[in-house]
């Protein structure tokens, strides 16, 4: 992973943040949606906003593999 370019590097930091920021405010906002209308307190807000922190880790770890694999591609072409 440390070969990846310095735009590749930034990109998936970028990525994550916005993701983060995304999915654990919507899965918050639903889940504070669905207690308001059940009356169950924070219970489903948090258990949604969790879910969107675990989301978008798995997503970014998704992009790392990706990104990680093209590097590896592209150094494997350079030596031929």
């Amino acid at each position: 992973m440390s070969n990846l370019s310095t735009w590749e590097s930034i990109g998936v930091v970028t990525q994550f943040g916005v993701t983060v920021a995304l999915t654990v405010a919507l899965g918050f906002l639903l889940g504070r949606w669905i207690d308001q209308s059940l009356g169950t307190g924070i219970l489903f807000s948090l258990i949604l906003a969790v879910g969107g922190m675990i989301s978008a880790v798995m997503s970014t770890l998704q992009l790392l593999k990706f990104v990680s694999r093209r590097a590896a591609a592209r150094r494997g072409q350079g030596q031929e």
